[in-house]
């Protein structure tokens, strides 16, 4: 009865807490909120950073605490500086299978018990394998705050790889990655950043017949052993937020975390080495039950800490932000129709980036689709057609209603805060900085810094589609195309 008690009062705050956000969320994605924003506006905002107090242990884990009396929640949001960067070819995947397993069951803590534990106490604890760092995410209510650490002690210091959930587990992800070849979307970000990372882990974590390669031969010793090297305390901080006594939680934490000890072994990283061969290369994959063709068009781009991200971010908003006034969606889609959908992206890595197109249209206009992309990243680059006034204004007054939706609670402040302080040696005031600086963009700079950094005579190019729609146009403009008939593993 007490738990069913607890799971169904921590529902019933979730609720309350988050129904704004959904409002809020739904509006986002709304026509008539996006015409609304147009016609107004928006002031530009500023976040509220709020009070913390950081607790360094011996060991080097930190713990960033602020209060929140507003609600009888316990939050925590954290990062473990190791992720998919510290794979090999050799064991590509384990980062992603062993952060399953740690929330799976505990030296303490066999699989049934663990899962009751949770259940008992409506707790929530998840980690993430990201390319650089793994995520930590938890809540409870306020009064189990102390069985959550515990929980984050367990599954941190003293997670169980042997037993039956290491097979079932290992069994699943060999059916999910099997399944990634029957994935138009898969398919493509396989073929395409496996390529384009080449012989690194980034690239790596694409391959996904790497991935079953490793599955194929993993035992719970391997997992150890990686463990062992990757999670570490001095690696780890951990932001919380919510309601509780501060002395008391300080002595929590020091309880379950002072007396952990670090590995001394070192990790080595590498930069992603850019490949020359596949500029202007295009590869198409084969998948005869696609009723669209997929493509994916981009190269190699600038690490974590390039200093221009801010203008090239709003650069890039106005020519592909996906919406439907972007240059891309705008030219390519309502004036010539050669597209369903279109945007491009950035994806940082703290050890090389990519900056890519995505495309969804009829096999039969993917030459044409091509290039119009490309063809429409000259006219900026040349200056024929530089981004204008009007346009910076939409989105940096877009960017004003928007940005601070993702920062309306207290965790998700202090979440940004610590991942900018510890990773990139950011300020406290690193959001209100952000906010500042696209708000005090010229269009002229944004102009210069977006046309620099666009390359459309290297782009490489992947297509995920039927093939007997998509070559014979490549054929007639006598363009050399690399085929891969796809082949779904059994």
């Amino acid at each position: 009865m007490r738990r069913n008690y607890k799971i169904l009062i921590f529902s019933l705050i979730i609720l309350l807490f988050f129904s704004f956000n959904v409002t809020a969320g739904t509006e986002n994605f709304s026509p008539d909120f996006f015409r609304e924003l147009a016609d107004a506006v928006n002031k530009k905002p500023k976040l509220e950073i709020p009070d913390y107090e950081l607790l360094e242990l011996d060991n080097g884990m930190k713990f960033y605490l602020a209060q929140d009396r507003s609600l009888p929640i316990f939050e925590l949001r954290g990062y473990i500086d190791s992720g998919k960067i510290n794979e090999t070819e050799a064991n590509t995947g384990i980062t992603t299978l062993m952060t399953e397993l740690m929330l799976k069951a505990t030296e303490n803590y066999p699989e049934s018990e663990l899962a009751l534990f949770k259940e008992v106490n409506a707790l929530s604890l998840n980690l993430g394998a990201g390319s650089d760092r793994i995520s930590i995410s938890g809540n409870s209510l306020s009064t189990e705050s102390k069985e959550l650490i515990t929980l984050l002690a367990e599954v941190l210091i003293r997670p169980q790889f042997n037993g039956r959930h290491f097979t079932r587990t290992v069994k699943e992800y060999q059916q999910l990655y099997r399944q990634q070849f029957y994935n138009d979307s898969a398919l493509l970000n396989m073929y395409f950043f496996k390529n384009l990372y080449g012989n690194h882990p980034y690239g790596y974590n694409y391959n996904y017949n790497l991935i079953l390669d490793f599955l194929n031969k993993v035992d719970s010793r391997e997992l150890r052993k990686f463990y062992a090297k990757t999670i570490q305390p001095d690696k780890i901080s951990i932001a919380i937020s919510g309601d509780f006594d501060l002395e008391e939680l300080k002595k929590e934490i020091k309880s379950n975390f002072a007396d952990w000890k670090n590995n001394a072994e070192k990790l080595s990283k590498k930069q992603v080495i850019v490949n020359p061969k596949i500029h202007q290369k295009i590869i198409v994959v084969n998948k005869e039950d696609a009723t669209q063709a997929s493509m994916k068009m981009g190269y190699n781009f600038y690490s974590s800490k390039y200093p221009k991200r801010i203008p090239f971010l709003m650069g890039n908003k106005i020519f592909g932000s996906g919406r439907f006034n972007s240059r891309l969606m705008e030219n390519l889609r309502s004036d010539k129709g050669y597209v369903y959908g279109i945007n491009s992206q950035v994806s940082y890595n703290d050890y090389g980036g990519a900056y890519f197109i995505n495309l969804s249209l009829d096999p039969q206009k993917a030459l044409a689709g091509m290039k119009a992309v490309r063809e429409e990243m000259k006219k900026i680059k040349a200056g024929k057609e530089p981004l204008q006034k009007q346009e910076l204004f939409e989105n940096i007054n877009l960017y004003n209603a928007i940005f601070p939706k993702a920062y309306q609670h207290q965790i998700d402040v202090l979440d940004e805060l610590v991942y900018q302080k510890e990773f990139y040696n950011n300020s406290d005031q690193y959001l209100n900085n952000f906010i500042n600086q696209y708000n005090g963009l010229e269009v002229q700079e944004v102009q210069q810094i977006f046309a620099e950094d666009l390359y459309p005579e290297i782009l490489f190019t992947v297509i995920v589609g039927p093939k007997e729609k998509i070559l014979p146009q490549f054929k007639e403009a006598g363009l050399k195309v690399e085929v891969i008939d796809n082949q779904p593993v059994s």
